[in-house]
């Protein structure tokens, strides 16, 4: 290009400032501006605030929790938070006025800038928003909770928010900050600005697909998450954490004492007792202190009973008329096809309730145990079923006890001899015994203890601190924790295809509910935190309480037991065992 081409252009330019506007439109307009700046100040202010706010929370909760999923959802809230305001600052740099006496023309175009800037930030809100605080929050919850309904309700809940503030934003576009926008440019250009343009529609649909997906993303994540890392974590924190636990329980519930175990992948990784052995007294229980297990002792006769399956001595359909048969014209007809296996499933129409004189004659029996169980027995089987043999379940210790003694005929030994040398013995159970834990007129073992009138009260070991002698199939053993955990660690691995003693197909009999939820000696249950099934039964002689937990899925169990049969004891149990359950599994 030549110069006078140059020249030529140069002189062609239009170097004439747009019009100005009127100072009363000026003016309006800066009074909006003004009134807009406050607005977004003091919003961005709580914005701020929040977010810092939301940092420290998610902060405090990474250092407590030690769940992946939890800590990755803390890690992604507290950067979703702190970047949000960094991404604020940033974009909202506007350049500053050039000098004072800055033109119209200048500062009408900075407040356009600030007002492009501000719908940019509100229609994007969604990505640098919405999305990464949902996603950590998200993930944050999947990892607190193992329960599917919850998280759908939850995963609702934040949606229909997110939706929400999208809504919000968008409705904030469409009507102020287009229409201001819209004026800004008609004043810098009012030759050449068309007619406002319609609100953009908002595409709410296509929001809630996006925020869908997300929330889909975080359950996946989850699940894969659950699936690749192991079953429990251990924290260094646990026995001090498990020792402030039972010891508040303890005072809280105004309980004598508590002991409880965990295993872990068929290994005892925690023990621990707080209180006393006797209410009143200053003897302490040790982890070592043997405790009455009630009921769990069924699933103990069902298990030997299982063993003896296995060596030929009887069958599970093996029926009470085949047991008895010399004795079949002093049995109630209907007993006479009730099997083994009914009885272990609380299904053989037996009572739940013995007929009271039998039951007084049980508290005055003497002789060896076994002599007294075949009396009692004898007495139950001349009586009706309540219900037909099959048809119902009843909860019945005499049930268990017909099944004990059937076990006693069957091997020719006692059912206290079965006990030691199947089941005790090849498992280790050196604290396992028979009836009330402590020795006559000692405090070497923990007393059981009744409701009084105003406190609990301890029974003194003797004739009156256990049920009778005629019972014990159904409920007379006693261990330490540390063992009755050895005796769950067995089923717990038996139920995942790794147990000793029994065959699979055994512990899949002993383990399979018979309708209802009672399988043999076990209630079936299903829980979110195992996984699916677990295996429970807890038991109480009205002075002592246990609870036994299992849950094959995680390769875990708790045992938790108290000295006390009083209506305290169950939800003392029952909220340490949960409280052990968080502790180990989440």
């Amino acid at each position: 290009m030549n110069d006078e081409a140059l020249k030529k252009l140069w002189q062609e330019q239009n170097l004439v400032e747009p019009a100005l506007p009127s100072e009363q439109q000026i003016s309006a307009l800066k009074q909006r501006m003004k009134k807009l700046g406050r607005t977004l100040f003091w919003r961005d202010i709580r914005e701020n605030i929040g977010a810092v706010f939301t940092a420290v929370i998610f902060s405090f909760y990474f250092c407590k929790f030690d769940a992946f999923l939890v800590r990755a959802g803390c890690v992604i809230v507290v950067a979703s938070a702190l970047f949000n305001i960094l991404y604020l600052f940033l974009k909202k740099r506007v350049p500053p006025k050039l000098h004072p006496d800055e033109s119209v023309t200048e500062s009408l175009r900075r407040d356009l800038q600030k007002t492009n800037i501000e719908i940019g930030l509100l229609r994007s809100v969604l990505w640098w928003y919405v999305l990464p605080g949902t996603f950590g929050v998200m993930l944050f919850y999947l990892g607190l909770v193992q329960l599917l309904t919850p998280a759908l309700g939850f995963a609702t809940i934040l949606v229909s928010i997110d939706l929400f503030l999208c809504w919000l934003n968008e409705r904030a576009v469409d009507r102020r900050l287009m229409p201001l926008k819209y004026e800004i440019e008609a004043l810098l250009d009012p030759d050449n600005h068309p007619a406002p343009p319609e609100p953009e529609k908002k595409h709410m649909t296509s929001k809630l697909l996006v925020i869908l997906a997300t929330v889909g993303l975080c359950f996946f994540v989850a699940k894969v998450v659950k699936a690749v890392e192991p079953s429990v974590k251990l924290t260094s924190k646990a026995p001090a954490a498990i020792d402030e636990m039972l010891a508040r329980i303890v005072a809280q519930d105004k309980i004598p004492a508590m002991s409880i175990a965990v295993v872990v992948d068929g290994k005892i990784v925690a023990t621990n007792a707080v209180g006393v052995r006797k209410y009143g007294g200053t003897e302490k229980v040790t982890i070592d202190d043997q405790f009455h297990l009630g009921s769990v002792t069924k699933s103990m006769t069902a298990t030997v009973a299982a063993m003896l399956v296995e060596q030929g001595k009887i069958s599970w359909t093996t029926t009470i008329g085949e047991i008895f048969s010399s004795s079949k014209g002093q049995i109630n007809g209907e007993y006479h096809n009730v099997t083994l296996e009914q009885l272990l499933a609380q299904r053989g129409g037996v009572p739940g309730n013995p007929p009271n004189e039998l039951w007084r004659k049980a508290w005055l029996a003497t002789g060896s145990a076994a002599e007294q169980r075949l009396a009692f027995i004898k007495g139950m089987l001349a009586e009706k079923p309540e219900a037909k043999p099959g048809t119902k379940f009843i909860y019945s210790n005499q049930g268990y006890t017909i099944a004990g003694v059937m076990l006693e005929k069957a091997s020719g030994k006692t059912w206290e001899n079965l006990m030691q040398t199947m089941l005790f013995e090849p498992l280790g159970m050196k604290s396992a015994g028979f009836g009330a834990p402590a020795t006559l007129g000692k405090v070497d073992q923990p007393w059981g203890h009744k409701a009084g009138l105003l406190n609990i009260e301890p029974v003194p070991p003797g004739p009156a601190a256990d049920n009778p002698l005629a019972i014990s199939p159904a409920g007379a053993v006693h261990c330490s924790m540390e063992d009755l955990a050895r005796y769950a660690a067995f089923h717990l691995a038996g139920e995942r295809g790794e147990g000793k003693l029994l065959k699979p197909g055994s512990f899949k009999k002993l383990h399979q509910a018979v309708g209802d939820d009672y399988a043999l000696g076990w209630m079936v249950l299903s829980r979110g935190w195992a996984k699916g099934n677990a295996l429970m039964h807890n038991g109480s002689n009205t002075m002592f309480y246990v609870v036994v937990w299992i849950a094959p899925e995680r390769n875990f169990a708790v045992v938790v037991a108290t000295n006390t049969g009083s209506d305290k004891a169950f939800p003392a149990c029952d909220a340490a065992a949960s409280e052990l359950i968080r502790q180990f599994l989440q």
